[in-house]
């Protein structure tokens, strides 16, 4: 995320004309989203879904940029919603706190807001769709707060049905992705040169047994490799939930380990990020293209369904994280600035050669995935971590001071 400032343009109601609507039976999936990074970043960032208020300008990265209406237009009906836990500086409240918090954050809001039901299961995401819901899968972003596998049960119990092992730095699970910010700030934030740590595997391996969908995004490539060594004979797919092709610096996905990743019945989300470390080479680009515009997003795309195949790709596009988007130009004449610009996006996938099945398809694609992840999970486990109570207040301990919930 690059922090910037508040001097953006605010829509309270979107003002341009809206593309016709998709039909009801389109059911396309984005595996990254921050509905409530409000909670998160407190007065920095600004609204929140259902407020009316949405970012104006692909520039505005501390505006809310999701709209309920415009993802029902888009056909994005199932997403999973991440929450991002700042780091622990909140008085009385450790990282694993803040990730519960967060987590009851999500669910405040979609009491709150009609228009969005959390779901816990796919069997239950799929009882509300067909509802007619916009339904909100909860994803951590971040494992910083797991200290003791026993952390990953709490997770569980507050909802988390989803979990990306690292975010920008390593952390106690594992080694994260180096140079995610450049070169130069890399060289001063890179960590260890390595994977998982003796905890993160033991937090791998309960993720899979509670049926927990394990996030590889932002993770360094010797983590990936780990991470599918425990998963593979599992028979349990993983997901890279929001990424552009590796062409340049490491935060992005290689070829080799997005194959890996497809092969396993995974997903990879295509971000849509604007990043001066993620250049489009001039072999990926045809005639008439625009760098800097939403026809990197669509590069990005087609980069990955040529080496991993279409149906192991989707949107997964980082809305309300603060990130640059596209700007105006190229296939989106209006840039990406909020989900309102999604169909412009879709479109030019299509004018390149993706089906409509394959992009209106990756709804039922991520639910079979959850569905796969489920059944590879450990009834006993499961029964155990159902039982705890997630504490609802913010004193935490961390270390061997913070006792089990209850005690």
């Amino acid at each position: 995320m690059l922090l910037g400032s508040l001097g953006c343009a605010v829509l309270r109601t979107p003002l341009e004309e809206t593309p016709s609507a998709v039909t009801p039976e389109v059911l396309r999936a984005d595996l990254h989203v921050h509905v409530t990074m409000r909670a998160a970043l407190g007065p920095l960032f600004q609204g929140e879904p259902g407020d009316g208020v949405l970012a104006g300008s692909h520039a505005a990265f501390l505006v809310n940029q999701v709209d309920a209406a415009a993802l029902r237009r888009a056909g994005v009906r199932l997403i999973l919603a991440t929450v991002w836990p700042p780091p622990a500086t909140r008085p009385g409240r450790s990282a694993l706190g803040e990730a519960l918090h967060q987590l009851t954050e999500l669910e405040a809001f979609a009491q709150r807001n009609p228009d969005f039901v959390l779901a816990h299961s796919p069997a239950e995401a799929r009882r509300e769709l067909v509802d007619g819901q916009l339904v909100l899968i909860p994803a951590v972003e971040g494992g910083e707060g797991i200290r003791r596998v026993e952390d990953v049960d709490l997770l569980y119990a507050a909802g988390a049905r989803s979990i990306t092992l690292v975010h920008f730095f390593d952390n106690p699970l594992a080694d994260a992705a180096d140079d995610q910010f450049g070169p130069v700030v890399g060289g001063l934030t890179n960590g260890r040169d390595g994977g998982l740590t003796p905890l993160g595997v033991d937090a791998v391996r309960r993720m899979i047994q509670l049926g927990i969908l394990i996030d590889v995004a932002h993770a360094s490539d010797r983590t990936i490799e780990e991470v599918l060594a425990l998963a593979g004979p599992a028979g349990v797919p993983l997901l890279y939930s929001h990424t552009g092709a590796g062409w340049a610096g490491t935060r992005c996905l290689s070829t080799p380990l997005a194959q890996r990743i497809g092969a396993s019945g995974g997903l990879i989300g295509i971000g849509l990020f604007r990043s001066p470390f993620q250049q489009v080479p001039l072999e990926e680009r045809w005639e008439g293209y625009q760098q800097g515009t939403c026809d990197d997003d669509v590069a990005h795309w087609l980069h990955y369904a040529r080496q991993v195949g279409p149906e192991a790709v989707m949107l997964g596009s980082d809305f309300s994280s603060v990130i640059l988007r596209a700007r105006p130009g190229g296939a989106c004449a209006r840039g990406l600035r909020h989900t309102g610009d999604l169909p412009a996006l879709f479109s030019a996938l299509e004018a390149h050669g993706l089906t409509r099945d394959h992009l209106d398809g990756s709804g039922e694609r991520l639910l079979r995935v959850l569905e796969a992840v489920e059944r590879r999970a450990d009834p006993s486990v499961l029964q155990s971590a159902r039982k705890l109570s997630v504490p609802r207040d913010d004193l935490f301990l961390d270390g061997a001071e913070r006792r089990p919930p209850g005690q």
